[in-house]
């Protein structure tokens, strides 16, 4: 099974590893998954947008799209406005669906943020941006997997949000265990070779 990673430094970060954290996390439960990151640190919906060729459509086909984008949206210092970016979102996802009919498309929410160090970026605000993912989803009949949600169910976000660069937004093993979790809800165990 093949998977395209479609993101920004969440799914791009290597924290140090040889590769991005989250392909180690899940080849760490899916040995014999082929995973494409084409995550870019920094970007947002409307650079994904003006990118999706290059990121999506040149590469081989996948089973499956995963795309977690919108913590950069939500920054107050680089702030799209939520309307623009539902536009900008709408479009990628109809662009996908469009381009692969088949291929599952599944809309990551971005993480919740520890807000005693993350200054740029409020939980309410990151909700709202989540929310816009979530009816996405729902109107283009894509999966959704609520990271946001999950992370302030299971609370100390201090710890999970705690990286290398320990900014409040960055996590480290524990956010990233979390969101390998999150994602492999959506990745069936009869589709992996064992």
């Amino acid at each position: 099974m093949r998977v395209i990673l479609l993101g920004d430094s969440l799914f791009a970060r290597h924290e140090g590893l040889n590769e991005p954290r989250i392909n180690h996390v899940l080849h760490e439960r899916f040995p014999d998954l082929e995973i494409a990151n084409q995550s870019i640190c920094g970007i947002n919906s409307g650079a994904m947008l003006a990118l999706l060729g290059d990121l999506v459509f040149k590469q081989p086909r996948a089973d499956q799209l995963f795309i977690m984008v919108g913590v950069n949206d939500a920054a107050q210092h680089k702030l799209v406005p939520l309307d623009q970016y539902r536009r900008n979102i709408e479009s990628i996802v109809s662009a996908v669906v469009c381009f692969y009919p088949k291929t599952r498309t599944v809309l990551v929410s971005g993480p919740a943020v520890d807000e005693e160090k993350q200054r740029v970026r409020r939980n309410a605000e990151l909700a709202k941006y989540a929310k816009v993912l979530e009816e996405t989803a729902k109107k283009y009949q894509c999966a959704y997997a609520d990271f946001f949600e999950a992370m302030m169910r299971q609370g100390g976000l201090s710890q999970l949000c705690r990286g290398e660069l320990n900014d409040g937004l960055h996590f480290g093993g524990a956010g990233y265990e979390l969101l390998g979790k999150k994602l492999a809800e959506w990745l069936p165990e009869k589709g992996l070779k064992r």
